[in-house]
C-alpha cells in the first residue's frame, strides 16, 4: 500500500507550461504528498495542461478573482494536512528537502521554514554574498542599511530591502530570518494566515515580505535550513515601465509595514529608477 507524506502543497498559478515539469519531479518519488491543490483563476483554467489531471493527488481549484496571493490563501483554506506547503508553479524541490523541512517542524511547531534557493540554470545560490566587492559593502551597509559582513543573510534591511540566504556561506544547518521567499515555504497548518493580504492587481512585488512580517507579528519564527533546496529561475527585475511602477508602488507600500524612514525610502526608490534605466539602456 501506498504511503503519503503529511503534506499538502499549493501551487498558484496562471497556466504556466513549466507546472507540469513540476508536478512531475514531486510525484516523481515513492513517498509523495498527499495532496497538491493547484489554485487557478477560473478565466485561466483552459491553460492548464490535461495532463496534470493524472496524477491522483492532485486536485484543481478554480478561483473567482486573480492574483497569486489570493489564490494561495484559497489553497490553504481547503488543507487537510498537518503540513502545508506553498510552492510557485515554476519552483522544483524534491523529496529529500520536502522531508527535511517537515522534520524540521516536528521540532519547531511554531515556526515557518524554507529552502536554500538556487538558480536553476548555473546551479549557484540566487542570493550570492560578495564580500570583496568595496562598493557593493558601501551600498548595502551604508545607504541601504543592512548589518555587515555574513549577517545581512535573512535580513530585511532599514531601507526595506532584503537579501537571502547563500548556502556556501551558511555555517550551521539552520538559520532563523527576517523573511523568506514566497516561492517555497512551509508551514504548520494551524500557523496559515487565511486573508488575502496583498492590495494589489498583478504581479505580486515584495508579498514575501509582506507575508513574513504578518507571521512574525502572530510569533511564528522563520527559519531557513541546509538541508533543503528550491530551483528556481533568477529573479528579473522589471522591464516595461508599466511593470517597473507597480514595483515601486509595492515597494512603497512595504516601506510603511517596515517603518522606513522618508530619507531612505526616497534614497532606495531612486536607486530603483537609475537601475531601471541602466538596465533599458545597457
Amino acid at each position: 500500500m501506498e504511503s503519503f507524506l503529511n503534506l499538502t502543497i499549493v501551487i498558484p498559478t496562471v497556466g504556466e507550461e513549466i507546472l507540469l515539469s513540476v508536478i512531475q519531479k514531486i510525484n516523481s518519488y515513492t513517498l509523495r504528498p498527499k495532496k497538491i491543490l493547484v489554485v487557478v483563476y477560473n478565466k485561466n483554467f483552459i491553460k492548464i495542461n490535461k495532463d496534470i489531471n493524472s496524477y491522483d493527488n492532485v486536485e484543481i481549484v478554480q478561483t473567482n478573482s486573480p492574483g497569486q496571493v489570493n489564490q494561495r490563501v484559497e489553497g490553504f483554506k481547503l488543507a487537510k494536512t498537518d503540513f502545508v506547503m506553498q510552492l510557485d508553479a515554476d519552483c522544483f524541490i524534491d523529496n529529500k528537502s520536502t522531508e527535511e523541512m517537515i522534520n524540521f517542524l516536528k521540532k519547531n511547531k511554531n515556526a515557518s521554514v524554507g529552502p536554500c534557493f538556487f538558480d536553476i540554470k548555473n546551479n549557484l545560490p540566487i542570493h550570492k554574498l560578495n564580500n570583496n566587492n568595496k562598493i557593493s559593502q558601501i551600498l548595502k551597509n551604508f545607504i541601504l542599511g543592512f548589518p555587515n559582513d555574513n549577517s545581512i543573510m535573512g535580513k530585511v534591511s532599514r531601507s526595506g530591502t532584503n537579501f537571502g540566504v547563500d548556502f556556501f556561506f551558511l555555517k550551521n544547518k539552520e538559520i532563523q530570518v527576517q523573511w523568506i521567499p514566497g516561492g517555497c515555504l512551509m508551514h504548520y497548518r494551524n500557523n496559515l494566515y487565511l486573508e488575502d493580504y496583498y492590495p494589489f492587481k498583478g504581479k505580486a512585488y515584495y508579498e514575501d515580505l509582506i507575508h513574513s512580517s504578518i507571521l512574525i507579528k502572530r510569533n511564528v519564527k522563520l527559519f531557513i535550513i541546509k538541508d533543503a533546496i528550491c530551483k528556481t529561475d533568477f529573479p528579473i527585475f522589471p522591464k516595461q515601465f508599466k511593470e517597473f511602477l507597480k514595483y515601486i508602488r509595492s515597494y512603497n507600500y512595504t516601506s510603511k509595514i517596515y517603518n522606513v524612514s522618508l530619507i531612505r525610502k526616497y534614497i532606495c526608490i531612486t536607486l530603483y529608477f537609475l537601475r531601471y534605466f541602466k538596465n533599458r539602456l545597457f
